[in-house]
């Protein structure tokens, strides 16, 4: 009985130990990395546990703020040939699992790119029968508030998707305007599976004057919400607040 408890307990730390997101490749010499282990990890993460391998064989990285990060690692000792490196079959198979994972990432982010391209062409060429039945946005629910048409159309004109600054599962774009009379924000933000378009007046010019003066100052802000899921760009929701 105490015999099969013992081996219970064994059984559950192993399972535990390869359970668990990978955080280093401190192990990646002489363990095979499961796929379970990087599943919530983003393309920096994965690109971080390769570096990692890659630093404990002595690889000498180019990039300066790589090899400042090793550098200070004492169990770093670079090496000046990096094409002298072996790597064990081990550690092969688990730069493959990180290339692999990084390539189904890239491709995803790829396609959300795309389609993110494909929704600004029909808002700006007011594609209606595209908006309905590709992103679940009917334009035709804003009839009777031409404003909200406008403002997203003014934000996508504003934004470049093709510059989205990544980090980790997270991406931003935002571009902020002081047109003379009010400071103007216009930003597409990515979560994961999240996406929004936001548009939002801040309030007054920085310069503070106004030929006709008012101490009213119209704040508000407008996200536009979206769920990326299954290669598909869905609209969910508006929210207004102000």
């Amino acid at each position: 009985m105490t015999r099969t408890i013992f081996t219970i307990l064994i059984l559950t730390v192993i399972t535990q130990a390869f359970g668990q997101t990978l955080k280093d490749c401190s192990t990646c010499s002489t363990q095979i990395i499961k796929e379970n282990q990087i599943k919530d990890l983003s393309i920096d993460e994965i690109r971080f546990l390769t570096n990692d391998l890659f630093a404990r064989r002595g690889y000498k990285f180019a990039n300066s703020e790589i090899d400042g990060y090793y550098s200070e690692k004492s169990w770093y000792k670079s090496i000046s040939d990096n094409s002298k490196i072996i790597y064990n079959s081990i550690e092969k198979q688990n730069i493959k699992l990180f290339q692999d994972k990084t390539t189904v990432l890239k491709s995803d982010r790829e396609k959300l790119i795309t389609e993110l391209k494909n929704f600004k062409s029909a808002i700006l060429s007011n594609s209606r029968t595209i908006l309905t039945d590709k992103f679940n946005f009917s334009s035709n629910n804003y009839e009777n508030n031409k404003d909200i048409l406008k403002y997203i159309s003014e934000s996508l004109q504003k934004i470049n998707i093709d510059d989205i600054n990544w980090t980790k599962h997270k991406g931003i774009y935002r571009v902020t305007v002081d047109n003379g009379d009010f400071v103007m924000v216009y930003e597409i933000s990515i979560d994961k599976n999240k996406v929004a378009i936001r548009y939002a007046n801040q309030g007054g010019s920085e310069f503070g004057e106004s030929l006709y003066p008012t101490d009213m100052i119209n704040e508000f802000v407008y996200f536009w919400n979206f769920e990326w899921k299954n290669n598909q760009l869905k609209f969910v929701e508006l929210i207004v607040a102000g």
